[in-house]
């Protein structure tokens, strides 16, 4: 029996040290930023984002530019509706074209770029992305769609590139 009695005393000492463990490793991550979140509306102009997590996303007429930089994974870009696809020497970056351009990316890591008007995009995940709205008063161009990152307030697209860090706020502490 004292052996048996050994191993049950060392069992729960293992448990209560993994416990331990654990227990001091939440308040060091407590205060990580988990993923953040973008979503932008009817632009028009440039919206770049390059992340790990999931984007849908749409354009009504211009450019998609995608690329897939671990094309060994089964985690694929999906796009449908373009007029013309090309792709580059590596295929590793396709040029999508076209009226009605969708886009669906789920995990792994992506670089995305739309060029065009009629942008939409939603995305949770960790990255940082460009933006560059084309309105213009003096060409009577009044409205270049919005954005709002980690649920804040929407913003009309910034008039010269801007760039951003696709990340959540920091976690509250308890």
């Amino acid at each position: 029996m004292t052996g048996h009695t050994e191993l049950v005393r060392t069992r729960r000492i293992l448990i209560l040290l993994c416990f331990l463990v654990a227990l001091g490793a939440a308040p060091a991550e407590a205060g990580a930023p988990g993923d953040g979140t973008l979503s932008v509306r009817d632009a028009k102009g440039l919206v770049q984002l390059s992340s790990r997590g999931t984007m849908i996303g749409r354009i009504a007429s211009g450019k998609l530019t995608v690329t897939d930089p671990n094309l060994h994974d089964n985690r694929r870009p999906i796009v449908l509706g373009a007029e013309r696809r090309t792709v580059s020497r590596n295929q590793k970056t396709t040029i999508y074209t076209g009226k009605d351009i969708r886009v669906r990316i789920t995990g792994g890591l992506a670089h995305v770029r739309f060029e065009g008007r009629g942008i939409h995009l939603s995305a949770v995940g960790r990255g940082r992305g460009f933006l560059d709205g084309v309105g213009d008063v003096t060409t009577n161009v009044f409205f270049d769609g919005v954005w709002s990152l980690n649920d804040e307030d929407y913003h009309s697209l910034p008039d010269d590139l801007t760039a951003f860090d696709f990340v959540g706020p920091p976690a509250e502490r308890d």
